[in-house]
């Protein structure tokens, strides 16, 4: 059976609360990808909505603007979208607040406007995953498209599988979404005629969790849903041209699943050992679900910003990566390319943690300190004395940046010093810290001498300019 509901003249009143509850949705939900936007309903354009023809939804960018703003046409009624603190929207800004537009007026559609039945899947799960997924493939929340979003269906089953465990151990998996693309680089074989839809009802058997893990296994999903192979994400990767070489950086633990996604349109999606959702497309990780919330991670503008910071493209890619690193092992660490070393020695650094090369090799700790004593780490530091930051293997570097304290380079990534307690003082910063760790006020500081790269415990990575944070990933 089939019902049709239309908003009619008579019911007005009803049809205006309906619209306003859509607007809500549509504020809340994009604010909660952008928090530090402001929305608002124009001034000039505060008449009544027009709801004949649904939502509507139009993104209107005026070029005389310069990414400063953008309006948004809902239900005929225009609203402002405004960054604050300088901020420009980026494309992917911009693809974001579309893919919020077209899953908000399918669902409009399909629950008033429609003469079949409903697509119950798009309230199935929640709204943020259909957005993620929207984003990543527009096609499939076309008014026109009947078939239900292979990636939202993805993100639910890993939402589901999260809730279980295996051996009193929390689930990892993962799985490969084949793209729109001819893959000429895999031989891949037709799907078994009695192959299982790859969706929640899998994560009932509990032996499908041993099959895959994620990191080194991933599940094949073919273009029709359907569970096609089991793959290792490393040979994958290896069969594409180009593979030894990564345009952005990714934590080396996803390397792999960021270059299985570099052509054909594929999409990588994987329940981390961190109970983390990552998605990969185009060849890095675009999304990440961390802390109840989706994140849009957009890592390529945000290493092009680090990048033109440092002035020092491969000391700029090998801190950006260790950076990663750390916050893949949910370490915290410090990162501080100074500009003018010679200025922050002794304001911001003490002398007394430099790496001077110039230095007597000391015979163990000084004699009149005890080996607790913070400062008998001077005797190791011959380890890095003279060394430059490029030349070091990558898991030395993470050492390095593992311990207590900050690692801090000149500008040719000269090791000025590690595990050194940066002086914090905030009189130096145009507005006052409130509501900050330590880390996060060192790293404001710090960032008055050169770019700086903070990595928190919890797995965020922020970057410094100026006295002011300019990015989160």
């Amino acid at each position: 059976m089939t019902v049709t509901m239309r908003p009619m003249t008579s019911s007005l009143r009803d049809a205006m609360a309906v619209v306003e509850l859509f607007l809500d949705f549509f504020r809340r939900d994009l604010l909660n990808f952008y928090p530090q936007f402001h929305f608002e309903r124009l001034p000039n354009d505060l008449g009544s909505f027009d709801v004949r023809f649904g939502p509507d939804f139009q993104l209107i960018d005026e070029p005389e603007r310069n990414g400063e703003s953008l309006d948004i046409a809902l239900f005929g009624a225009r609203h402002r979208l405004t960054p604050r603190h300088g901020i420009r929207f980026t494309l992917n800004d911009q693809q974001m607040i579309r893919a919020l537009g077209a899953v908000l007026t399918l669902r409009y559609h399909h629950l008033f406007q429609i003469a079949h039945s409903s697509r119950l899947e798009l309230f199935q799960g929640g709204s943020e995953d259909h957005y993620v997924a929207a984003f990543i493939d527009p096609s499939a929340y076309a008014l026109s498209t009947a078939q239900p979003s292979r990636i939202a269906s993805t993100i639910l089953t890993l939402r589901t599988a999260a809730l279980s465990t295996y051996e009193n151990r929390r689930v990892s998996t993962g799985a490969l979404l084949l793209g729109p693309g001819d893959d000429s680089d895999h031989s891949l074989t037709r799907t078994s005629a009695d192959a299982l839809c790859y969706g929640v009802e899998l994560t009932s058997l509990k032996s499908i969790h041993r099959l895959c893990d994620g990191k080194r296994t991933l599940f094949l999903v073919d273009r029709e849903g359907k569970l096609a192979d089991i793959i290792d994400v490393e040979r994958w990767a290896s069969a594409i041209p180009g593979a030894g070489s990564s345009d952005i950086p990714s934590a080396r633990a996803y390397t792999a699943h960021a270059r299985a996604t570099r052509v054909c349109g594929h999409v990588c999606l994987v329940l981390s050992p961190n109970q983390e959702i990552k998605l990969f497309a185009g060849g890095l990780q675009a999304f990440v679900f961390a802390h109840g919330r989706w994140r849009i991670l957009d890592p390529a503008a945000k290493f092009a910003v680090w990048e033109a910071a440092t002035a020092h493209p491969t000391l700029a890619r090998m801190l950006f990566q260790t950076a990663l690193d750390l916050a893949e092992s949910r370490q915290g660490g410090l990162f501080v390319v100074a500009t003018d070393p010679g200025s922050a020695v002794g304001r911001l650094i003490a002398p007394h943690d430099l790496l001077d090369p110039d230095a007597k090799v000391p015979c163990g700790p000084p004699p009149e300190l005890t080996p607790g004593d913070p400062l008998a780490k001077l005797a190791l530091h011959y380890l890095a004395r003279g060394r430059n930051v490029t030349e070091l293997a990558p898991s030395v570097l993470e050492a390095l940046a593992g311990l207590d304290g900050a690692v801090v380079t000149d500008r040719n990534g000269g090791l000025i010093a590690f595990g050194a307690i940066l002086r914090n003082d905030a009189s130096q910063l145009s507005s006052p810290i409130t509501a900050e760790g330590a880390r996060t006020t060192a790293a404001l500081v710090a960032s008055r001498y050169g770019p700086v790269l903070k990595v928190s415990e919890d797995g965020l990575i922020s970057c410094f300019l100026n006295g002011a944070k300019v990015w989160d990933l």
